[in-house]
């Protein structure tokens, strides 16, 4: 792993200090041969017990999940614009008036002579609706009057058939008791004479009767056909009337059709004068002012919805090991700070050797898609061995190495293996174990100086 560039500043630090401190005085002190060396003052820093707040920061931009440009569908004058940048607006809201265009002007006559138009079709529909009802009344009247013919008609030939047969049967009844008479009466009875006679006059009576009943229902017959043809052509003038005026208004049905079409069409001709809002959502930026000329396909506004505002950036193969989706991180902007939370890591690398990372934002306010913000991600502790304060690394012959204090107070250096650095801490692999103790001195240490040091009380770290 190379990381020499990342020591490079604490090294130099180091050698400074150290030839500031050897600078001072004129003369070095001069030291007894039996005395001891004086203990260099150190900080440690504990493996394990120190805590460490690690972080590690990336630059990400806005993303909106959804926006929409606001384009005019007719050409003008803008002659009012109602929202500013920042504004929330619903979909179908009016943003921007045009007018004072060849443009605008036919369209608000047009709409008008439209609606002229189809008001003057729409009182023809009615006065012709009227009339037919009339003409269907009237007909309707002489159906009704017919039917009632056709029923009177039918209703007298039963009651001249009902009375021509109690007729008949009296007459067969009186015939039959006068020959049963004359049966009984002997020819030189003195009644046998009157009998017959009165036999044959029933007889005649009853042929006179029938002749005269089947010349009746003759004409009844008649009659009814008449009535019948009457109220046959009474239901074919009330047909011809419905017919009639089904065509017409199957004319001026269509003629407002198409007066409405043309109305409709005016009227979103007119309407087009007021630019509306093609989604909800938050105006981001305005690309026109008061005054200036609009035309078709010319952007004039740009809506964001921000409520699906997510931030997108890059991590190393070994970054994303150290974080995980859901993970908790803070945005900042140059005018504002909020938190996130990762909730997509791409399993897979980008051209440039990275995995796209998106996070949601848990307050979207004065945040805009594009713009670029600075990602604090605080790694997972659990993914990590062993941390150390990055200052206290020492690079000699491509190795690494640390000053460590044993159990006697001495300088003891051990070579070890790191790995990723996180902000101001290093990554150890190799070569030290929980409690171990960390020399992190400004002054030259050498294998075996003596060192004093004021122990800490601070909480452990989350890796304990």
């Amino acid at each position: 792993m190379n990381i020499r560039k990342q020591f490079t500043h604490f090294a130099c630090l180091s050698l400074t200090t150290l030839l500031l401190l050897t600078a001072c005085g004129a003369e070095p002190e001069t030291i007894e041969e039996n005395q001891e060396p004086q203990a260099k003052r150190i900080e440690i820093f504990t493996v394990g017990q120190n805590s460490t707040t690690l972080s590690f920061t990336k630059n990400g931009q806005l993303q909106s999940g959804s926006t929409s440009f606001v384009i005019p569908q007719t050409s003008g004058t803008v002659t009012d614009i109602k929202v500013e940048v920042g504004d929330k607006v619903s979909e179908n809201q009016t943003l921007i008036t045009l007018g004072k265009s060849l443009s605008t002007d036919s369209a608000a006559l047009n709409y008008k002579s439209a609606l002229e138009g189809l008001e003057k079709l729409e009182d023809t529909r009615f006065k012709t609706d009227y009339a037919a009802q009339k003409s269907i009344d009237q007909a309707l009247i002489g159906y009704y009057t017919a039917l009632e013919g056709v029923q009177n008609a039918i209703t007298s030939k039963e009651h001249a058939e009902d009375i021509a047969d109690e007729q008949t049967d009296l007459l067969e009844d009186a015939i039959d008791d006068l020959e049963d008479t004359l049966d009984d009466l002997n020819d030189d009875n003195p009644s046998y004479i009157e009998v017959e006679t009165a036999l044959e006059q029933a007889e005649s009576q009853l042929e006179q009767l029938e002749i005269g009943h089947e010349a009746q229902m003759d004409q009844m017959i008649y009659g009814i056909s008449m009535a019948k043809a009457q109220l046959e052509a009474s239901i074919n003038s009330v047909e011809t009337v419905q017919t009639q005026y089904s065509l017409q208004f199957i004319q001026i049905d269509s003629t407002i059709l198409q007066a409405e079409t043309g109305a409709d069409l005016a009227r979103l001709q007119q309407q087009a004068r007021n630019v509306k809002a093609p989604i909800s959502g938050t105006v981001t930026n305005i690309q026109t002012e008061v005054g200036s000329f609009a035309s078709p396909g010319q952007i004039l506004l740009t809506i964001e919805n921000i409520q699906e505002l997510k931030v997108t950036t890059y991590l190393a193969p070994e970054e994303t090991a150290m974080v995980n989706e859901g993970s908790l991180v803070s945005i900042t902007t140059s005018t504002s700070s909020t938190t996130g939370l990762i909730n997509y890591i791409s399993p897979t690398l980008s051209q440039n050797g990275k995995a796209e990372v998106e996070i949601s934002l848990s307050d979207k306010k004065n945040l805009y898609s594009g713009e670029i913000v600075e990602i604090t991600f605080t790694p997972n502790l659990q993914n990590l061995a062993t941390l150390i304060p990055l200052n206290s690394i020492i690079i000699e012959d491509e190795q690494y190495f640390i000053n460590t204090v044993s159990s006697d107070k001495t300088i003891e250096r051990i070579e070890v293996q790191i790995g990723q650095i996180i902000g101001q801490y290093v990554e150890i692999l190799e070569g030290v174990n929980f409690g171990t103790k960390v020399a992190l001195s400004t002054v030259f240490l050498r294998e075996g100086d003596a060192v004093i040091y004021k122990v800490k009380r601070s909480a452990k770290s989350p890796r304990s």
